[in-house]
């Protein structure tokens, strides 16, 4: 049968619980000197501050894991691109459309009447292909930013 070879992994949270027990057995060699009150004392302030570093430790996983502050981030980058890429839409692309598309109408406000069994309707399809543009101008944007700063690095590794 082989032999199961030990990961580097498995080596180092090794050593560090051979650590972390020769700590505590320094904590307590020394705790064993001390009056009564002092190891009180001591004891109280290692508690509280190990459950708030503890409590905090999880909060800051659960955000990493999570991607709550991504997700955050995002939200606000992709609002304020958003408003961009419509000012760029407004005023630039619409009036770029008018020199090309006949009539004086922009962009967004093309549309096509059809007319069946003497009803209408009008279909305002500059307005689809306004939006269509402006969400590819945001995405490319996105995009682009994303490589630039190379965003994809920040992202915590997941364990296989």
């Amino acid at each position: 049968m082989a032999k199961k070879k030990s990961t580097p992994t498995k080596k180092i949270a090794s050593e560090k619980s051979k650590e972390r027990k020769r700590q505590k057995e320094e904590v307590a060699t020394k705790l064993r000197n001390l009056p009564q009150r002092a190891k009180e004392e001591i004891i109280d302030d290692v508690m509280t501050g190990e459950i708030v570093t503890r409590q905090f430790s999880s909060f800051a996983n659960f955000l990493r894991e999570q991607s709550v502050i991504g997700i955050g981030i995002g939200l606000v980058f992709g609002t304020q691109t958003k408003t961009v890429v419509d000012s760029v839409m407004k005023s630039f692309v619409n009036p770029l459309t008018m020199l090309f598309l006949p009539g004086q109408k922009a962009l967004a406000d093309r549309s096509v009447q059809i007319s069946f069994h003497g009803r209408h309707a009008e279909i305002v399809w500059g307005a689809i292909v306004y939006a269509l543009f402006s969400f590819v101008m945001v995405a490319l944007v996105v995009y682009i930013i994303y490589r630039l700063f190379r965003l994809e690095k920040l992202a915590k590794k997941k364990d296989a």
